[in-house]
C-alpha cells in the first residue's frame, strides 16, 4: 500500500515575503544592481541614438547619391515612407527639400484609395451581418 497520503495534508503557516525585512547587506546589493542596470540601459540607450543620428546623417547623401543616379529609387524611397509614416510625420517628410513633389500627390491618392477600399469593405462586411453572413463550407 501507498503510504503517501495516510492522512490528512496539514496546511503550514507561511510567511509573506514581503513580511521578511531586507538586511542593510542586501538592500546595498540590490541598489548596486539597481545602478548596474540603469547604467547598462543608459549606454545601450546612447549607442543607439548615436546610431539613429548616423543613419539619419547617411541617409541624406545617399538620397543625394540617387538623385543623380537612379531618381526612381528616391521616388520609391519617399513613397515608402510616407505611406508608412503617420499624418504628422508624413506632412514632415513632404516638406523635406530632396523629396520629389509628384510623390506626395501619388502618396495622398494611394492613401485615399486605401481608405475607400477600407469603407467599402466595412460596408460589405456589416450588409454580410445583416443579411445572416456567408454559409459556413463544411
Amino acid at each position: 500500500m501507498n503510504n503517501r497520503m495516510q492522512g490528512k495534508p496539514s496546511k503550514t503557516t507561511r510567511k509573506k515575503r514581503a513580511d521578511v525585512p531586507m538586511s542593510a547587506a542586501m538592500q546595498a546589493a540590490m541598489f548596486k544592481v539597481a545602478n548596474v542596470a540603469a547604467n547598462l540601459s543608459r549606454k545601450d540607450e546612447a549607442a543607439q541614438q548615436a546610431a539613429r543620428k548616423a543613419i539619419a546623417d547617411t541617409i541624406e547623401e545617399w538620397i543625394s547619391f540617387l538623385t543623380e543616379h537612379d531618381q526612381s529609387a528616391v521616388d520609391e524611397f519617399y513613397y515608402e515612407i510616407s505611406m508608412l509614416a503617420s499624418v504628422g510625420n508624413r506632412r514632415r517628410i513632404s516638406k523635406h527639400a530632396l523629396m520629389p513633389t509628384t510623390v506626395a500627390e501619388r502618396v495622398e491618392g494611394d492613401l485615399q484609395k486605401q481608405k475607400e477600399e477600407a469603407e467599402a469593405a466595412k460596408t460589405r462586411a456589416a450588409e454580410g451581418d445583416k443579411e445572416g453572413g456567408a454559409p459556413v463550407p463544411a
